[in-house]
């Protein structure tokens, strides 16, 4: 990845900005951009790319100003003359002002060509330096420049002044440079670390440093890429250079200052300052001081007057420098100053979390219980879930060093799981259920039946098996008892979820049974569950008209309830029953939107967006696959939607050719999730071996795919793995035959594998497409082909190519392709024109799907094989031959190739034996005549002229050969 790229993680709309405003420039219209933001926030970087991407079409000049304490004046604007007068006269004998001077020189440069000008820190530039750039941007404004700064955010009254006039005056934008989001964060910690980042490490990231690029580098800088999280501001690691960063305002404080935001740090969050004075009389008389902070940024200031740190980390920093002694005994002052602030304004929902958390900070156990009690209760119906779910949690906590402050533990744990299942936090409610079911007995079977099946369901999702009938026994054992209850509802529909998986017929009854008895119990919850699974059965008989009524019938009735699991479930059978992989790909894009529209939580849109991007992988629908991972990864994936989001992701890698990203994705799936469910399993074991083999590693895929091969048929995906291990075989034995080696060990591993699979296995569980099937078994058959080397190889390939095609698997269209134009190239004769139509066949699919690796091998087959890769009806657009056309001299031609080679005018001058005026004013010319913008832009012309005009010979000889071939057949 190119260096300027790697630094533009998530700036897509600076960097289409900046764009715009360049390409204007380049069409002869002023344009100057101001990028503004607070320091490290990556405003050089995208001024430096934007300067990079212009390298080529205009002359660029780039200055920077410096922090210097001795007065230089126009220090910036006398290194921009220095570089734009290096092209002719700079004067006519007289020394006009440098501002004239300056634009003069412009003037010269704008006359033969677009230029871009670069100036970095305007907050360091001296009065005379604003002046000069005032006067080039108030000059013409009809010729082809671009003038790209940038300036820290509050740098100071004149260079404020300066910005807000030159606003006024027309061509000029401001664009502010925001901090990251969440993806853009996760794309720069990607690109930093050479590897997917967990989820927790991202949104630990982004939660300290705001999204400042900078800050977040620093704070990464060593990590290892399984990290789950950033060391600490204080480690080691991180310590020095973001320490200093972050401080070096703050150090600059009065010391009154300085020790009144360790207070505020200490309070842990955004704070009126009336209310801080009020919580520590000490410190009443001093919250004037703190206006320094805010005058330097190192605090803001919310529209509510609420005051915290523009950067997290600092309040990090200051934290960790107290000692833990002071620490606790301050937070025991702020606790006190928490109480007398409820006795006097009454004991408001925030208030109550403050004295909760300082309590606890200062170790008071039983004041911290009962305290984070009220606060529970004061924010209950406040939809404060996460912050609900920690107080909950903590009075749990409190049992080990206090037991009897809880109380009704079992009251207690039933609120952890209800608080947990609020601010959907899987891990914390399994944690709370298993706790429970210690002390629910069979006694109480309703009670205990509902566990358990929670349980099930919170194991799932986990990362957990499928619930299977078996398992399900003992919840229907339990309810059993009570015919009438809707605990019984919820079990029979459960209980004929995992027969439908297993195929058993009696899900049909006990599904009917479940409906009937949530209906008349007139129960929603019991209803939707009961729905879900009809839905499942009419989708297992492929009837996608009642499996669509059905998902929209659960989600109606769901809806009003706020449970959506049951939809989900509805949803994506419905999506299995589709006949196309695009139809379930684009209804689930659907249901995903509605779902978020009615305010489904994260989790269930990220569920559908996952399957969904599976969809959009298979029929290599390349955009639509990133769109549906990025709102996968846009609020972190549970870990069981991770473990599906890696799968996907190292596939959609590996057929992109992108193979140390598909490997970086299985490392981490192997990593959260050593063994995973079986239906996770067999994907990462079909992800994995194709990696493998686009590695060129036919030993890992056999690796992969051989121990899920070996447990037989099973769910989702099991029936692309015997084709991959044939692939993979296939490639071992034509190894062997390279190497002049026996290929026999491959062929007789294929020979038993053919013998346990004579065709690719249907599933046990779920739903298969017939198309997939039939293409899949088609490229089976053309492997072991392949392998064995048998002549009917190149007529397989071609019915595999034709049947990935009808099925919508684009991979595997291309990949057949790729196979059977090699045989046929190979074979010759009469075969050879239908494999050269198989090779551009696969390399119009392989532009189609952006799979690099597959256009890659084509290239290289076509250039063995000497033949045009791209026919008449797909050429590629050719690069205009821009010399063609232009009335150049022999002696103008006769410079191109020195000028392509980068020599200096003296040198050309030497070689022709020509003075270098005369030299000089031959590239004049040249510029003029074609439209070069620079030397840079003619010799790139004077490159594609070459290479077109070969280009050309090449073709005219294939057709020619091709011509001549044709008529021998």
């Amino acid at each position: 990845m190119p260096r300027e790229a790697r630094r533009l993680q998530g700036r897509e709309r600076e960097v289409a900005s900046i764009s715009r405003e360049l390409e204007a420039a380049f069409d002869g219209s002023t344009r100057i951009v101001v990028l503004h933001g607070e320091a490290g926030i990556g405003k050089t970087a995208l001024m430096e790319a934007a300067a990079h991407s212009a390298t080529g079409r205009a002359r660029v000049l780039s200055v920077r100003n410096l922090p210097l304490t001795t007065r230089m004046p126009n220090l910036a604007v006398r290194s921009l003359l220095a570089q734009a007068e290096d092209i002719g006269p700079q004067h006519d004998g007289t020394r006009p002002p440098l501002p004239l001077r300056l634009d003069a020189a412009i003037a010269r440069l704008t006359a033969i060509g677009p230029v871009v000008i670069t100036v970095d820190d305007l907050q360091w530039a001296d009065a005379d330096t604003l002046d000069a750039l005032m006067f080039l941007v108030g000059g013409a404004e009809d010729r082809p420049l671009a003038i790209l700064t940038t300036v820290r955010s509050g740098s100071g009254r004149d260079v404020d002044r300066w910005r807000a006039d030159l606003l006024r005056l027309p061509g000029v934008r401001s664009l502010q440079v925001r901090p990251l989001d969440r993806l853009g964060m996760h794309d720069l910690i990607a690109a930093q670390l050479g590897a997917p980042p967990h989820d927790a490490l991202v949104r630990d990231v982004l939660d300290r440093t705001g999204g400042n690029p900078y800050h977040a580098r620093l704070l990464i800088d060593g990590v290892d890429p399984d990290a789950l999280a950033a060391p600490p501001a204080t480690a080691p690691s991180t310590s020095g250079d973001l320490g200093t960063a972050l401080l070096q305002t703050w150090a600059t404080l009065p010391a009154r200052t300085r020790e009144l935001t360790v207070l505020l740090a200490i309070h842990g969050k955004p704070i009126r300052a009336s209310i801080l004075a009020g919580l520590d009389p000490a410190w009443r008389e001093a919250v004037d001081e703190l206006h320094p902070a805010l005058a330097t940024h190192v605090l803001d200031q919310d529209e509510r007057g609420r005051m915290w740190f523009h950067h997290p980390l600092i309040a990090e920093l200051l934290v960790a420098s107290v000692p833990d002694d002071e620490l606790r005994r301050q937070h025991a002052t702020l606790a006190r100053g928490v109480e007398r602030l409820i006795e006097v304004d009454g004991p408001t929902p925030d208030r109550l979390v403050d004295l909760a958390d300082h309590l606890a900070a200062a170790g008071d156990t039983v004041g911290s219980f009962a305290s984070s009690r009220r606060a529970v209760q004061a924010l209950h119906g406040l939809e404060q879930t996460a912050t609900t779910l920690r107080l909950v949690r903590r009075c749990v906590e409190s049992e080990r060093d206090e037991p009897a402050v809880v109380g009704d533990r079992r009251a207690l744990l039933s609120e952890w799981a209800a608080a947990a299942a609020d601010a959907d936090a899987d891990a914390d409610e399994h944690a709370a259920v298993l706790a429970l079911l210690e002390s629910v007995g069979a006694e109480e079977p309703l009670a205990r039946a509902g566990l358990l099946l929670r349980r099930q369901q919170l194991e799932f999702r986990l990362g957990g098996e499928l619930s299977t009938s078996a398992a399900l026994h003992e919840v229907v054992e339990l309810t059993s008892g009570a015919p009438d209850s809707r605990e019984y509802a919820l079990a029979l529909s459960e209980l004929a979820h995992a027969e439908i998986i297993a195929h058993d017929p009696r899900s049909i009854e006990h599904a009917a049974e479940a409906l009937d008895l949530a209906t008349r119990l007139d129960d929603p919850e019991a209803r939707a569950y009961a729905l879900a699974v009809t839905a499942q059965l009419a989708a297992a008989r492929r009837d996608v008209a009642a499996a669509s009524r059905l998902a929209d019938e659960t989600f109606a009735v769901a809806l009003p309830v706020r449970r959506f699991e049951p939809v989900t479930s509805a949803i994506l059978w419905e999506a299995y029953s589709m006949p196309r992989h695009r139809q379930a790909a684009e209804r689930l894009r659907d249901w995903r939107e509605r779902l978020a529209s009615a305010g489904a939580p994260r989790l269930m849109i990220a569920a559908l967006a996952c399957i969904e991007a599976a969809a959009w992988v298979t029929i290599g629908a390349s955009p639509q696959v990133r769109e549906s991972l990025r709102i996968v990864r846009a609020d972190g994936a549970p870990e069981y939607i991770e473990l599906a989001m890696r799968s996907v992701s190292a596939r959609f890698a590996a057929q992109l050719g992108r193979v140390d990203e598909a490997a970086a994705h299985l490392q981490r799936a192997r990593e959260r999730f050593p063994a995973p469910p079986a239906y996770a399993a067999l994907e990462l074991a079909v992800a994995g071996g194709l990696a493998s083999l686009v590695a060129g590693d036919p030993g890992g895929a056999l690796d992969a795919v051989r121990p899920m091969i070996e447990r037989g048929p099973g769910g989702r995906s099991s029936e692309w793995l015997v084709p991959l291990a044939a692939r993979a075989l296939a490639d071992r034995a034509a190894i062997a035959r390279d190497d002049g080696s026996d290929p026999g060990a491959a062929l007789a591993e294929l020979d038993a594998l053919e013998a346990t699979h004579p065709r690719v296995p249907r599933q046990t569980m779920g739903i298969s497409y017939e198309s997939d099937l039939e293409a899949l078994d088609a490229l089976y058959i053309a492997e072991r082909a392949r392998a064995r080397g048998l002549p009917e190889a190149f007529d397989r390939w071609v019915e595999a190519a034709d049947l990935a095609a009808a099925g919508e698997l684009a991979w595997e269209e291309g990949y057949a392709c790729r196979r059977g134009a090699e045989q046929g190239l190979i074979d010759g004769g009469p075969r050879r024109r239908v494999a050269i139509a198989l090779l551009r066949r696969g390399a119009a699919v392989a532009a189609r799907t952006e799979a690099d690796g597959l256009a890659e091998e084509l290239e290289t087959l076509a250039r063995w094989a000497r033949i045009r890769l791209h026919g008449d009806g797909q050429a590629r657009a050719a690069a205009p031959d821009r010399l063609a056309g232009a009335a150049l001299t022999g002696r103008e031609r006769e410079l191109l190739p020195y000028l392509v080679d980068g020599r200096t005018y003296a040198e050309i001058a030497e070689l022709l034996t020509i003075s270098e005026k005369t030299v000089s004013s031959h590239v004049s010319n040249l510029l003029r005549k074609t439209g070069a913008t620079n030397r840079v832009d003619l010799a790139r012309m004077a490159r594609e002229s070459s290479e077109a005009r070969e280009s050309s010979e090449a073709r005219e000889s294939s057709e020619a050969r091709e011509s001549s071939e044709a008529r021998e057949i």
